[in-house]
């Protein structure tokens, strides 16, 4: 067998969310860079008859035996990284690692998502969590004197929702929760910094705010 490394080409997949970080929300930021860095690492090659290329969602998703993985497998994947920086995101993860008793390790997070993405006519305008999670800006109520939301729902397909059930399946595998711990730690670091520089700036402006009186 002969062992090599090959860099997966950015441009071959783009690993982009449908709708992307909003601009502010420093955990959607934290979470699609550090799952476009995930995806991009440097895979190790053991056959010389392997694929010209393999990237780590394909050996998340091999479950799902998807005859490839494309464009739209990516965008969702990344997608599902982006929600989870969102505080909708991070109350499935709390609930999930509330249930680790009773669901295991492996199971809490989609055990989690199970009850989290359940339709109800009273929550979130009777959507399905997945189908906030996947929508484009086309899909959401501009109106300005509704309650926002989604004003239809994406048209989603079976392996949409399968791609979504194994990322929260891998997200309870030992590599999914240090992939989590580390995407939490970058959150925690660069809030920090951003109380810090907000914090010098309002002192700043306090002490030219007392000259100026004075």
């Amino acid at each position: 067998m002969i062992s090599s490394q090959l860099p997966l080409d950015p441009q071959w997949l783009l690993h982009r969310p449908i709708a992307g970080p909003r601009n502010g929300h420093i955990g959607e930021q934290v979470f699609c860079e550090k799952w476009l860095e995930l995806q991009q690492r440097e895979v190790e090659f053991l056959e010389v008859d392997e694929p010209e290329h393999t990237m780590n969602l394909d050996r998340i998703l091999r479950h799902v035996q998807l005859p490839e993985i494309g464009e739209r497998e990516c965008s969702v994947a990344a997608s599902w990284a982006c929600y989870l920086g969102c505080n909708i995101g991070a109350s499935v993860i709390h609930l999930g690692d509330r249930m680790r008793a009773g669901a295991g390790d492996y199971r809490r997070f989609v055990a989690a998502w199970a009850i989290h993405n359940t339709r109800s006519i009273g929550v979130n305008g009777g959507y399905r969590a997945i189908e906030i999670m996947l929508a484009s800006a086309d899909h959401l109520n501009t109106d300005p004197f509704s309650y926002g939301g989604l004003k239809r729902a994406p048209d989603l397909s079976l392996t949409d929702y399968d791609v979504i059930e194994h990322l929260w399946l891998w997200l309870g595998t030992d590599e999914g929760t240090a992939w989590l711990d580390d995407c939490q730690c970058e959150i925690d670091r660069r809030q920090a910094a951003a109380w810090r520089a907000e914090n010098a700036f309002n002192n700043a402006t306090s002490t030219s705010n007392i000259a100026k009186s004075g």
